[in-house]
C-alpha cells in the first residue's frame, strides 16, 4: 500500500505501476492514446500529461507524461492543473488538424476514444482553415476497413501487429506530418489476429466491414455476455443484436483467458448466427417430402413413439451443444444408450484428456498463464489453427525473458520500449514438432517436421534423454541426435516448462507421450504446466458425461433392432465413413434431428426439430481446462417473429422426458434447474447456492441491463404494425433484462459484463477505467466454475507407448493424409459465414514438392482423387517440409471426415483442362 496526493487529496493504492494506470485505477478522467496494458508505454501521444511537484513549497512543479512515470510513495500530483489542461487540449487540437471530423458517417462513432478524449479536453471548435492531408485507403481483406485520414499516428496499431502478434505483412511508412500505417501493397491481412486492431485503434482508422451491413450505433445495440463457440478455449465474448441480428461480436475481458484479445475466427465467425436458410418450425420427413408440422405435433408424436418403442431410444450427443443439453439427452435414453458423438480414436483421445483432468498431479495452466513460461514444447499441434488464442499467449511467453529477472536495471516492466532495447533478440525456447510448416515457425528455436508416427518416436527420444541426463548417465550420441540432447537440456534446466499437445490429428499415442514428458518433468521441475487441447468447444463437457463411440453404435444397430435415434447438434457425417453413415441411417426408421443448421444428418431426418444458436440460448460450455464458463441470449427469436417458436435443445429434450405438452410448463424449466442437477449427478457438488452459476442471482434485488442507458427506438421496432411500444418477455434464465428496467453491470462486482462503458467513456478503453477491471487482475477474479478442481493428487506412472512406422506398397504411389486445419474455414459452424465460405473455396492439398514433381505437377494445378466413396477436386500446393508419401486434406471442409486421418489415397490424378 502507499500513499499519494492529487490535487491535494490523499489517496491510497496498493498498485505499483505507471501514474496513468493509477489514475484509471481511482476512477479519474486522464486523456490517453498511445498506452495499452498489453503493449506498455512509450510516450508518443503526449496527452496523459500530469504535473508533479516536488514538495510542498514547490509552487511550479513539472510537467510529465503520466504513462511514462513511476509511482512513488507520497508523491504530489495535479491533474486538474491550468497549465496541464491547456497543455492537453492544445495536444489534441493538433490531432484534430488533420481528422476529416466524419463522425456522422464514421461506424466508430458513438464508441470512439478519440471523441471521448475530444470531448473530455473541451476541444469543440476547429481553428484550421487549411487543406487536410488526404491519403488514399487500402483493401485489408474481407473483414477490416481501412480509413488512413482519420489516423493521429498514436503507434498502436503497429506496436500490437508487429510486436505483440508477430505479423510481418503491416508496417508504418513515410516520415513527418505524412506517416501511413498499413500494408506495403493492397491485400488481406496475413494475421490470424488482425481484427484486433479494430479495438487497438482508438479511431476509427480499423472498423469492421461485416459490421457496415447490419450498422447500428452503440447506443442501438443490445449486448449479451457469451462465449466464443469455435475452439476449446473458452474466450469470454460480448454479442451485440439490433432488430433479431447478430451485428457486432466484441472481446469480454477475462483476466484467465482472453484478456484484451481475440483471434479473428473468434471476432468474424458470427456469420451463421444471422442465416435464416434452416426451418423455424419442425419438420416431418426430412429425407423425403418435407412438412411443416407444429411444436406441439411434433412432441406429441415424439412422445407416441417413446412409449412405443421405450427401451430403443438411443441418443448421440455433442461437442458443440452446451452441457445442458447433452446432459437432458443422457437423461431421456439412458446412460446406457447415450453416445458422445465422437468416433473410436476421437472418443479414446477425450477419454485420456478427461482421465488427465481428474487425476494428474500435473498443473493445467490458464491462456493467461501461458505466457509466464520459459520453455515451450509443442507436439504435433499447428496451435495458431486449432487453439489460436493460445498461439498467441506462445508467442507472449517467447517475448517474456525479462520475467526471469526480478530487477532489470531499475525499469518498470510497462516501459516496453527500454525492456525490448535492453533485450534486443534474446528469447525463451520453443520447440514443435509438426507435419507441416505452422505460424510458430517463425519464433520456434527447432521445428521438427515428420509424420506424426515420426513425431511420436522423436518425443520418447526427447525422454529417454531426459531421463538419462537427470540420472547423470552417459549419453549415447549416435543414439541422440544434438537437437535431441539440446531439448532434453532446455527442459531440464528451464524453471517453468510447458508441454502442449492437442487431438486435432486424433493419436492417442502423441497425447501420451505428451503426457510422459510432463510427467517425468515434474519431478525436477514442480512448476511444470501440461495442455491437452481438444477439437471443439465443448468436447470436454461432453465426455465427462460418458458416452460411448459410434462404433459401439453400429455393432449395437446389427445385435438390436434401434427404433428411434436423437442426434444433438452433431452432423455425424463429420465423423463417419460414408459407409458407416449410410448404414446408421438407413437402418433406423426414426431419427430425430435437433439442430440449427442444415448437413447431411438434418437432410436424413424423419423429424427435425430446430434449435436456437448461440446467440438465441443460454447454456454452458466446458473448456480445455475443465471451466464451466455460462453464455446467454441476446435474441428473443419469438419478440420479431411471432410464428417462430424456436427453443434451446434442452427444452426440447426436457418437454420430450417430461412428456409434457403445455408451453408455459416447458419454458417454465430453468436453465439452473438442469445444471443444478447435472453437477449434482456428474460432479456430486453438494453447495450449489454458492456457485457462481446460479444466473438468477439479482444484484441489489435488480435484473441487469443488456442495454446502455441511451438505447433508443424502441417502437420503431415494429412501427409499420402498430406505434405503441412492444412488451418485452421476460428472461427465466439469467439475470439480465431485455427491457431499459434495470441495473448498470458497471457499479457492480459481477463477471457478466455485457458491454464497456464508464462515465464520459463509451469505447471500449473505459475497461481500464472500471475498478472491477483492476480488482480481477489482482485477484485472477475467476469466470468459470472448474469443475475438477478437487480432482485427486494422483501421480501417474508414464503410459507405455508402443510407436507405429508408415509402411508403403512398393511401386504402388500412395499417400498417407495428415489433417491440416485453417482458423478460417476448419471449424464446423463458422462455415456459414458468406465470408468464410468465399475463404473455404480457395482450399487446397498439400504434397511434397519431391512428389509434385514424379507426379508431374505444378503449383495450383488441379487435382482429382475418390476416397470413401465421395469424388474431390482440390488445386495442389507442394511444401518442402512435409513428408514424402504424406497428403495434406483441409479435414473438416467440403465434408471430408475426420475418419480420413491416417488412411491411404492411391488413385491421385490431374485434372486436364479442355
Amino acid at each position: 500500500m502507499l500513499t499519494i496526493y492529487i490535487d491535494k487529496k490523499k489517496f491510497i493504492t496498493s498498485r505499483f505501476g505507471n501514474l496513468l494506470e493509477i489514475f484509471l485505477s481511482l476512477g479519474l478522467n486522464i486523456p490517453y492514446f498511445c498506452w495499452h496494458p498489453s503493449l506498455g508505454s512509450i510516450g508518443s501521444c503526449r496527452q496523459c500529461a500530469v504535473k508533479i511537484y516536488k514538495d510542498e513549497t514547490d509552487r511550479i512543479g513539472t510537467i510529465v507524461m503520466s504513462c511514462m512515470t513511476s509511482v512513488l510513495p507520497n508523491m504530489k500530483i495535479s491533474v486538474l492543473d491550468s497549465e496541464v489542461l491547456k497543455f492537453r487540449k492544445s495536444i489534441i487540437e493538433f490531432m484534430m488538424l488533420e481528422h476529416p471530423h466524419d463522425c456522422p458517417v464514421c461506424s466508430e462513432g458513438g464508441k470512439c476514444h478519440l471523441q471521448d478524449m475530444t470531448v473530455l479536453n473541451q476541444h469543440h471548435r476547429r481553428r484550421y482553415q487549411f487543406k487536410k492531408r488526404i491519403f488514399k485507403n487500402q483493401f485489408l481483406g474481407p473483414f477490416i476497413q481501412h480509413e488512413m485520414n482519420r489516423c493521429i499516428t498514436c503507434y498502436r496499431c503497429v506496436r500490437y501487429y508487429k510486436d505483440y502478434a508477430g505479423g510481418k505483412d503491416f508496417g508504418v511508412y513515410g516520415s513527418s506530418n505524412k506517416i501511413y500505417f498499413g500494408r506495403f501493397k493492397d491485400g488481406f491481412l496475413e494475421s490470424e489476429y488482425s481484427g484486433n486492431l479494430v479495438d487497438i485503434c482508438p479511431t476509427g482508422v480499423f472498423t469492421e466491414k461485416k459490421e457496415h451491413n447490419i450498422y447500428a450505433r452503440k447506443w442501438d445495440i443490445k449486448y449479451t455476455p457469451s462465449i466464443c463457440p469455435h475452439c476449446s478455449i473458452g474466450c469470454n465474448i460480448s454479442i451485440g443484436e439490433r432488430y433479431g441480428k447478430v451485428c457486432v461480436v466484441d472481446n469480454r475481458f477475462n483476466f484467465d483467458i482472453n484478456k484484451h484479445f481475440l483471434c479473428d475466427l473468434g471476432r468474424f465467425g458470427y456469420g451463421y448466427l444471422n442465416n435464416k436458410k434452416i426451418s423455424f418450425t419442425p419438420l416431418l420427413n426430412f429425407k423425403k417430402n418435407k412438412k411443416k408440422i407444429s411444436n406441439i405435433e411434433a412432441i406429441k408424436l415424439i412422445i407416441n413413439l417413446k412409449k412405443k418403442y421405450k427401451e430403443k431410444i438411443f441418443g448421440i450427443g455433442s461437442s458443440r451443444a452446451s452441457l445442458e443439453s447433452n446432459f437432458a439427452l443422457r437423461t431421456l435414453v439412458g446412460k446406457k444408450n447415450f453416445f458422445s458423438g465422437m468416433d473410436k480414436k476421437l472418443n479414446k483421445c477425450m477419454s485420456f484428456i478427461i482421465k488427465i483432468l481428474k487425476n494428474s498431479n500435473i498443473y493445467i495452466p490458464t491462456i493467461t498463464e501461458i505466457e509466464t513460461y520459459d520453455v515451450i514444447l509443442i507436439l504435433g499441434e499447428d496451435l495458431t489453427q486449432t487453439a489460436s488464442r493460445a498461439a498467441l499467449a506462445v508467442r507472449q511467453a517467447i517475448k517474456n525473458i525479462f520475467l526471469k529477472k526480478k530487477k532489470i536495471e531499475n525499469i518498470e516492466l510497462w516501459n516496453s520500449e527500454a525492456i525490448k532495447t535492453i533485450f534486443q533478440n534474446k528469447k525463451n525456447s520453443l520447440f514443435i514438432t509438426s507435419t507441416d510448416i505452422t505460424k510458430l515457425d517463425d519464433i520456434s528455436e527447432y521445428t521438427y517436421y515428420a509424420p506424426v508416427e515420426q513425431q511420436i518416436k522423436f518425443g520418447i527420444l526427447i525422454l529417454e534423454c531426459l531421463q538419462k541426463l537427470y540420472f547423470k548417465q552417459t549419453i549415447d550420441e549416435k543414439h541422440f541426435s544434438k537437437i535431441i540432447i539440446h531439448i532434453a537440456q532446455s527442459l531440464l534446466n528451464s524453471k517453468k516448462p510447458l508441454i502442449i499437445s492437442g487431438a486435432s490429428n486424433i493419436n492417442l499415442s502423441l497425447l501420451k507421450i505428451a503426457h510422459n514428458l510432463a510427467a517425468f518433468l515434474k519431478i525436477c521441475s514442480p512448476e511444470i504446466g501440461l495442455i491437452l487441447f481438444p477439437s471443439f468447444v465443448n468436447s470436454v463437457g461432453v465426455s465427462l458425461l460418458n458416452g460411448f463411440s459410434f462404433k459401439f453404435l453400429l455393432t449395437r444397430i446389427i445385435k438390436e433392432k434401434i427404433k428411434i435415434l436423437i442426434i444433438l447438434e452433431n452432423d455425424i457425417s463429420l465423423f463417419l465413413k460414408n459407409k458407416d453413415f449410410l448404414q446408421l441411417t438407413n437402418n433406423i426408421k426414426n431419427i430425430i434431428v435437433i439442430d440449427h443448421k442444415n448437413s447431411n444428418t438434418v437432410l436424413k431426418s424423419t423429424i427435425f426439430l430446430p434449435c436456437s444458436k448461440i446467440s438465441e440460448s443460454t447454456g454452458t460450455f466446458v473448456n480445455y481446462e475443465a471451466r464451466a464458463q455460462r453464455f446467454f441470449k441476446v435474441i428473443d427469436s419469438n419478440f420479431y417473429t411471432k410464428t417462430c417458436v424456436v427453443l434451446e435443445s434442452w427444452r426440447w429434450l426436457h418437454a420430450l422426458y417430461n412428456e409434457e405438452t403445455n408451453f408455459k410448463v416447458i419454458n417454465s424449466y430453468t436453465l439452473d434447474e438442469i445444471f443444478l442437477n447435472c453437477i449434482k449427478k456428474i460432479f456430486y457438488y453438494k453447495n450449489d447456492n454458492n456457485t457462481i452459476f446460479n444466473s438468477q442471482t439479482h444484484i441489489l434485488n435488480q435484473k441487469i441491463l443488456r442495454s446502455t442507458n441511451r438505447f433508443s427506438g424502441r417502437t420503431s421496432f415494429s412501427s409499420n404494425i402498430t406505434v405503441h411500444e412492444p412488451l418485452y418477455s421476460n428472461d427465466l434464465d439469467s439475470t439480465f433484462t431485455f427491457s431499459l428496467e434495470g441495473s448498470s453491470s458497471k457499479k457492480e462486482n459481477f463477471s457478466h459484463i455485457p458491454f464497456t462503458w464508464s462515465a464520459g467513456w463509451n469505447s471500449i478503453q473505459s475497461l481500464y477505467k472500471t475498478p472491477s477491471y483492476y480488482q480481477k487482475k489482482e485477484k485472477k477474479y475467476q469466470n468459470g466454475l472448474l469443475l475438477l478442481s478437487k480432482r485427486k493428487k494422483y501421480n501417474f506412472s508414464l503410459f507405455t507407448i508402443i510407436p507405429k512406422l508408415l509402411t508403403f506398397k512398393k511401386n504402388v504411389k500412395e499417400f498417407v493424409i495428415f489433417p491440416y486445419y485453417k482458423l478460417l474455414g476448419s471449424e464446423e459452424i463458422s462455415q456459414n459465414s458468406k465470408e468464410i465460405k468465399k475463404i473455404i473455396k480457395e482450399s487446397y492439398i498439400i504434397l511434397n514438392i519431391i512428389d509434385g514433381k514424379s507426379l508431374q505437377l505444378k503449383n495450383y494445378d488441379l487435382l482429382k482423387f475418390t476416397i470413401d466413396l465421395k469424388k474431390f477436386k482440390f488445386p495442389v500446393l507442394f511444401s518442402k517440409k512435409t513428408s514424402l508419401g504424406t497428403i495434406g486434406l483441409p479435414i473438416g471442409i467440403f465434408n471430408l471426415s475426420f475418419s480420413l486421418i491416417g488412411k491411404k489415397i492411391f488413385n491421385l490424378k490431374k485434372v486436364i483442362k479442355t
